[in-house]
């Protein structure tokens, strides 16, 4: 059994909090995925490995007194799309948390993993788009067409509304790049989407019609980011427009 302590909490009643379960239960770790939702073509940038591979093995790592637990599976590698063969048995080892965001694995069957190095070991979770083979498709044809040099470099997002009632149609989202200015009209659902050249860009929030929610974490830093060759880019942001009448 875990724990989490609520965000909602006073702070002066953290550490209380904290005495009365840490010698009992290990504190679970409440972990949160960046927004919004990112595209392979994107995570494949922002991961350590991308590859396809069997679970060969499976081994529990026990909850302790300072950390909670979770699993390492030992994996049969067919195909790698970013980085390197662990051994010569192209093998991978990768880990899951048993968090909010674990991505469980079963025996004999073939997945899709974005790895990440965290903690001297490659992790996976939920956040992505790691999944299994058959329900990657989408996926699959992203990684095809980056490896091909196809893949067009693109800025996309969603616009969310601050609270209910809110217009997130035509609302105009600018990008700077060094020299230029790129700009898109968001759809009745708040999505927009523009090609770009790689390169670094910043959101311009002189407009003042949206503004980034401070309590989110973010695939991309919505005011500095760098886009490669063949990479999708993800933003997020929070409309301020008037209400619908």
């Amino acid at each position: 059994m875990h724990f989490c302590i609520p965000s909602f909490l006073p702070k002066i009643f953290v550490p209380l909090v904290f005495l009365l379960t840490a010698f009992a239960f290990p504190i679970a770790s409440c972990a949160s995925c960046p927004v919004p939702g990112i595209r392979a073509n994107g995570e494949y940038f922002k991961s350590e490995a991308v590859f396809v591979g069997t679970v060969v093995s499976i081994r529990k790592k026990p909850d302790t007194d300072r950390d909670i637990g979770g699993w390492f599976y030992q994996l049969q590698i067919e195909r790698i799309f970013r980085g390197q063969a662990q051994d010569k048995l192209q093998v991978y080892q990768v880990y899951t948390e048993d968090s909010d965001i674990r991505f469980p694995l079963e025996k004999s069957r073939k997945y899709l993993l974005f790895a990440y190095r965290r903690r001297g070991r490659l992790e996976i979770d939920s956040c992505g788009n790691s999944a299994l083979l058959s329900d990657a498709a989408d996926s699959l044809g992203r990684l095809e067409k980056l490896a091909r040099a196809e893949s067009p470099t693109e800025i996309e997002g969603w616009v969310v509304a601050e609270t209910s009632g809110i217009d997130v149609s035509g609302v105009r989202v600018s990008i700077r790049g060094r020299s230029k200015v790129y700009s898109a009209t968001t759809d009745k659902e708040g999505w927009f989407q523009f090609q770009v050249p790689p390169g670094s860009y910043k959101t311009d929030f002189t407009s003042g019609g949206y503004y980034l929610n401070g309590g989110d974490e973010f695939w991309y830093d919505p005011e500095h980011f760098l886009v490669h060759e063949g990479e999708c880019a993800s933003l997020q942001f929070v409309s301020v427009r008037h209400r619908l009448k």
